[in-house]
Formats: C-alpha cells, sequence, structure tokens
C-alpha cells in the first residue's frame, strides 16, 4: 500500500471547514434568502471538499510520478487515484442542482 496516514490531518479539516464557512457567509452577507439556506448548505460544503480534494489528488499523482518504483505501488497509488476521483465525482455531482438554484436566485437579483 502507498503511505497511507490514517493521522486525522486537523489543519486540512479546518481549511475545508473554513473555505466552506466563507462561502456561507459571502451569499449571506449578499442576501441570500433563508428558503435556500439548505441549497448553501449543501453548495459551501461541497465546494469546501471539492477543493480539498483536488488537492489530495495532486498530492497522489505526484506521489505516483515520484516515488512509487514497484507494480505493488502502482496498482495501490492506481486504487487511492480511484477513490480520490469517485469523491471528486460525488461532489461535483452533488453540488449541481444548489448550485444551479442558487445561479437562478443570483442572475433573477442581477437584473
Amino acid at each position: 500500500m502507498t503511505n497511507c496516514k490514517l493521522k486525522p490531518d486537523l489543519q486540512q479539516s479546518r481549511t475545508v471547514a473554513s473555505t466552506a464557512h466563507s462561502v456561507v457567509i459571502k451569499l449571506k452577507e449578499m442576501g441570500l434568502p433563508e428558503d435556500l439556506d439548505d441549497d448553501l448548505g449543501t453548495l459551501s460544503t461541497d465546494l469546501g471538499d471539492l477543493w480539498s480534494a483536488q488537492k489530495e489528488l495532486v498530492d497522489l499523482l505526484e506521489g505516483l510520478t515520484g516515488t512509487v518504483t514497484d507494480w505493488g505501488n502502482i496498482g495501490d497509488s492506481l486504487v487511492d487515484l480511484r477513490s480520490a476521483v469517485d469523491h471528486i465525482r460525488w461532489h461535483a455531482d452533488s453540488v449541481r442542482r444548489p448550485m444551479n438554484k442558487i445561479t437562478q436566485y443570483a442572475y433573477r437579483r442581477a437584473g
């Protein structure tokens, strides 16, 4: 298996939460109504997780192309990459509906 660390990355978790929170604050300060709060929660969570997942994908790709030296590790790296891609796909699918609803609201408000 690749260098799979099971220790929590508290700084990364804080950054993801801060990113998601920044989305919420920005849109609430812009006047997003309460009836879109559920969509805002999903949007902000998915965007925060997508931001984090892209960083993980970069790290995994760098590991694959840099330090992996045998076929067993190549296989493990590809499995880890597949998991990261699946995670990104899940959030990309999840974010579409709330993003569309809030985008429509934004364009209605823009005139």
